[in-house]
């Protein structure tokens, strides 16, 4: 059973279902993304690497013999995503992405179209031209590593920082499900990929002391969690604007214990970020966990705390 990858096929027309659901299941399980671009071959990312698809299943390193998207392939996904209701979702298509059931995340590349009122805004795609369709998976038990790590002595503040498709959401997720097992979790869910709440009901296990914030954008969601929930610990994913910064500032004066992520390699990158070196400075994190990726997707590369190198061979921190 892989609800993820289910509901990412719930996206997909009848003959790229029959193509994707042709892929063997060792493969299926390694799938984290299903790619499809107009006119163009369909692939999937494993790992790092994109592979095409054939109409057998078959996973290739060239496009040729691979599925073509069509048109009407493409319309098909993106209806789906939207539910056929593209102004519900004014604000996802303004970002770029709509998140479905079970976290699944879907990108749209297209012409934007504004509004003529005030200030420029998108407010809808024509002429989708590629979709992205992330698949989500809950992996119960990967951040015991990191967690046996930095929280051994009690509660810290942490950031974990890696590359794009380096495991940090993931993890996340999984840290929000041990932390509360001890201590009150607001969990900031913007996206809806950490719980995947549907209907009120979180699919992923994210903790039995867990109060979720869906769909808020982080500035209201961190505020009103810190004012009305009282956290123990406040969880987000991906920090990097100035209102997120002034928001987390806020949360780390008023007690509460930060855990959050952003895109970074190691320390001087991480440094080189205003918005993230401006919340280390005031003390906001005690530590900073790094991840891989590729083949070291999820795997701690290195953990420092403020200026000092805890540890920097992942070998010797990973399972």
């Amino acid at each position: 059973m892989d609800p993820g990858f289910d509901s990412a096929c719930e996206l997909l027309d009848c003959r790229l279902i029959s193509a994707v659901m042709r892929i063997s299941s060792a493969w299926r399980a390694k799938l984290r993304e299903i790619r499809l671009r107009r006119s163009k071959p369909l692939s999937v990312t494993v790992d790092d690497e994109e592979l095409f698809v054939s109409a057998d299943g078959l996973l290739l390193k060239e496009p040729k013999n691979a599925v073509t998207v069509t048109s009407e392939s493409l319309l098909h996904s993106y209806r789906a995503a939207l539910r056929n209701s593209v102004h519900a979702f004014e604000r996802e298509i303004s970002e770029g992405y709509v998140t479905v059931r079970n976290g699944v995340r879907v990108g749209f590349c297209g012409k934007a179209v504004y509004s003529d009122a005030g200030t420029p805004k998108i407010t809808g795609l024509t002429d989708i031209s590629s979709v992205n369709i992330r698949i989500a998976r809950e992996i119960i038990g990967c951040s015991e590593e990191i967690y046996n790590r930095c929280f051994s002595g009690g509660l810290c503040s942490l950031l974990i920082a890696g590359p794009p498709s380096s495991g940090k959401t993931t993890i996340l997720r999984d840290l929000s499900r041990l932390i509360s097992q001890r201590y009150r979790v607001s969990l900031i869910d913007e996206r809806n990929e950490l719980a995947a709440v549907y209907e009120g009901i979180p699919a992923n296990d994210i903790g039995s002391r867990t109060d979720v914030f869906t769909s808020y954008d982080k500035y209201s969601a961190i505020i009103t969690a810190v004012r009305v929930m009282s956290p123990q610990v406040l969880i987000c994913d991906e920090i990097g604007s100035s209102s997120e910064v002034e928001a987390l500032r806020y949360a780390a004066f008023s007690g509460v214990h930060l855990i959050a992520t952003c895109h970074a390699s190691d320390m001087v990158d991480l440094m080189n970020k205003p918005a993230v070196s401006e919340l280390m400075t005031i003390g906001a994190f005690d530590l900073a966990a790094f991840l891989g990726f590729g083949i070291k997707c999820g795997q701690i590369t290195g953990i420092y705390e403020t200026e000092k190198e805890i540890c920097s061979d992942y070998r010797a921190v990973c399972l």
